[in-house]
């Protein structure tokens, strides 16, 4: 019986992919789209990225939350990117939540890509050197070293996203941990890039306190919990 579960659960994995082929090469749309939104990111043209996504009416708040779900699986270029021209497209509220929920989506996807087809996959889109790292952090810190490695945004994301896929982490707590991780950096980076080049200092400024408050968070987490044990005592 476990023998013929694992054939029909190989059979799935295998057919998912053959789709997402099918789908690639015969969906009308679809490479032209690839194709274009490559390009521009890229290219870092952010003009005619503003002008495609708007292009596409009241579905660009749809279509800029796919594009930022598959910038957090395929990183062409940093996320900042995309959350900056989100903000700008879209005013710095309503861009910020688009990130926010298209970057979820793209972690929930690597999330899930790494638990359903395993390590291999992951040694194959991840460098060694941040597995090795990430492995060995997120069995000392658990769920919380997903939190802390979402407020630094210089962590690639989708290394984060990956390698929690490979511990014993669950879904709903590597999503509450990655959504409420990656706010402050998402709303900081939409008001601050919705006027981009009178705010570039600020902006590196805000970069380099979320970088170094992660480092501190990463090297010295026990002995501030120990500090604040000792204190509730």
């Amino acid at each position: 019986m476990r023998t013929l579960s694992m054939k029909v659960l190989t059979c799935i994995k295998v057919g998912v992919v053959v789709l997402i082929v099918l789908i690639y090469f015969f969906t009308p749309g679809v490479q032209e789209f690839i194709a274009m939104v490559t390009a521009y990111l890229r290219s870092r043209n952010f003009e005619e990225l503003r002008l495609f996504l708007l292009s596409y009416g009241k579905w660009a708040p749809l279509v800029s939350i796919l594009l930022m779900a598959f910038q957090s699986t395929i990183p062409l270029v940093p996320g900042l990117f995309l959350t900056i021209s989100n903000a700008w497209i879209f005013g710095w509220a309503y861009g910020a939540l688009y990130s926010w929920i298209g970057a979820l989506l793209g972690a929930a996807l690597d999330f899930g890509l790494a638990r359903w087809y395993g390590r291999p996959l992951v040694e194959r889109v991840v460098n060694p050197r941040y597995l090795m790292l990430f492995d060995r952090y997120f069995q000392s810190k658990g769920v919380l070293a997903v939190f802390i490695t979402r407020l630094t945004p210089v962590i690639p994301f989708k290394a984060v996203s990956y390698g929690s896929g490979l511990t014993s982490i669950s879904l709903w707590q590597f999503l509450l941990a990655t959504g409420v991780g990656q706010t402050p950096a998402i709303i900081l980076y939409s008001v601050l890039g919705q006027q981009l080049s009178k705010n570039i200092h600020k902006m590196v400024g805000i970069t380099t306190l979320l970088a170094l408050a992660g480092l501190l968070l990463f090297f010295y987490w026990e002995k501030i919990e120990r500090f604040f044990h000792i204190h509730k005592k």
